[in-house]
């Protein structure tokens, strides 16, 4: 992959008081503070603990189309959505939010997972005219959340709100911006530019956000019950498995893609057995992902994994686990083994759209 930050931008960031480690951005001076305004204020957050891959080329949208889970045709300059890649088996290489510019299709993923994607898309492109890069080093990504977020945002760049999943390209101010509204506890966008606009953009936020480090974004994901595939956890679980059905990532209708049959068996046959929960554990060791999970009547059993787990500034750490959904509902949940910390399962932000066999 790229360079983890264009060295202005992080040249401007430390100005701004930025604390790195091995040159990957980590806080701004107090973690236990920007957890806190993660949940009560409005924050700004560098996000380039993503990649960015651009797929371009006469084919590009075709191409993407017989590969992702989701419906890339119904992409256009003002939408975005969440999509996936899954290998034969059905289980998910990579998730990411996909978004369009010009006739260019941008995929932002876990940037451990970047070239794995890229390789696999290269397999499968044969003879189809299309070009797939990875483009991190050519936009600055800046995350902005808060309660009044929607109304910052839209007086910053003299525009009307965003819908969730809505994107914006341009503006009367920032002639190159994409700015997408992305589903969270508060109003939540992700913006693309170049440095000179994102910096003006931080400046002008900076007044009343908060900057914070990647861990407080995380922790919103979390929350907000979307998320986020790694190194540990690629390739672990289908699609449903990870809610993918409710947050508006998969798609039935649009036609075959790796893995698009073992997907739709579970689907129609109604066989799903795990989901995902989102829940508050109380340990000192942060969970990992895939760390197992056990439960049932003896709790001695494995009944599912850490998905993603962020230190809660309340205590503990909140988690999106996949479970049995026999155990969740009806038996103690407990994390690394049958005597380990005791999961306390919440509600998502969203509904669960659970698997029918009509």
């Amino acid at each position: 992959m790229q360079s983890v930050m264009q060295s202005d931008w992080q040249a401007f960031l430390a100005h701004n008081g930025a604390e790195f480690e091995d040159n990957r951005l980590t806080h701004f001076g107090n973690p236990d503070r920007e957890l806190r305004m993660a949940l009560g204020g409005n924050i700004i957050c560098d996000l380039s603990h993503y990649a960015l891959l651009a797929i371009s080329g006469a084919d590009a949208a075709d191409f993407l189309q017989s590969q992702f889970i989701n419906d890339i045709r119904s992409l256009d300059e003002n939408t975005s959505h969440l999509n996936g890649y899954c290998n034969p088996k059905g289980r998910m290489i990579a998730g990411f939010r996909v978004f369009k510019r010009d006739d260019t299709i941008y995929l932002r993923l876990d940037r451990a997972l970047g070239q794995a994607v890229v390789r696999r898309l290269h397999q499968y492109k044969m003879r189809s005219k299309v070009e797939i890069r990875d483009v991190s080093g050519n936009f600055v990504r800046l995350g902005f959340s808060g309660k009044t977020a929607a109304d910052r945002l839209s007086e910053i760049l003299d525009t009307p709100d965003i819908a969730v999943n809505g994107a914006i390209k341009g503006g009367r101010r920032y002639g190159n911006l994409t700015a997408i509204r992305v589903p969270g506890i508060t109003p939540s966008y992700e913006l693309y530019s170049d440095e000179a606009h994102i910096q003006d953009i931080w400046t002008r936020l900076n007044v009343d956000s908060a900057p914070v480090g990647p861990q407080p974004w995380r922790l919103i994901e979390v929350l907000a019950g979307i998320p986020h595939l790694g190194t540990e956890t690629t390739e672990q679980f289908v699609p449903q498995m990870l809610n993918y059905q409710s947050i508006g990532g998969l798609s039935f209708e649009k036609g075959c893609y790796p893995g698009q049959e073992i997907v739709a068996r579970m689907h129609y046959l109604g066989r799903l057995k795990k989901r995902m929960y989102l829940a508050r554990v109380k340990t000192d060791a942060p969970p990992r992902p895939n760390q197992p999970l056990y439960g049932g009547k003896a709790a001695a059993s494995k009944t599912g994994a850490i998905v993603n787990a962020e230190r809660h500034p309340d205590g503990g750490y909140a988690v999106l686990a996949v479970i049995q959904i026999s155990d969740a509902e009806s038996a103690p949940v407990h994390l690394g083994d049958a005597k380990g910390p005791r999961l306390e399962i919440t509600a998502l932000p969203y509904p669960v759209e659970l698997e029918k066999s009509d």
